[in-house]
């Protein structure tokens, strides 16, 4: 099994970029959690319970959307270096 080099750059940028987000993202909106819907809730199941819910509702759109700008960036990155491959292709056909 060969390893792809880019895709592992594109993963591991991607996994760096959701840690800076995510980590900050996380104590804001357990704050905001904390300070509106949780002081409502009776048990502690129904804390746990509509926490999660509202966390991941919130981490799944940060997540598409960061991946869907991180992808864009690879991909526009891979064609750039495919542009400047084909031009100096062309540029010694030319010669």
């Amino acid at each position: 099994m060969s390893i792809d080099k880019q895709s592992l750059k594109e993963s591991v940028g991607d996994t760096a970029i959701a840690l800076i987000i995510n980590f900050p993202l996380n104590m804001f909106l357990l704050f905001v959690a904390n300070r509106t819907f949780l002081p409502s809730l009776q048990t502690e199941q129904e804390q746990i319970f509509w926490t999660s819910v509202f966390l991941t509702f919130w981490f799944t759109l940060v997540a598409i959307t960061r991946k869907y700008f991180v992808r864009v960036w690879f991909k526009s990155k891979e064609e750039n270096k495919f542009k400047l491959k084909r031009e100096s292709m062309n540029a010694r056909v030319s010669n």
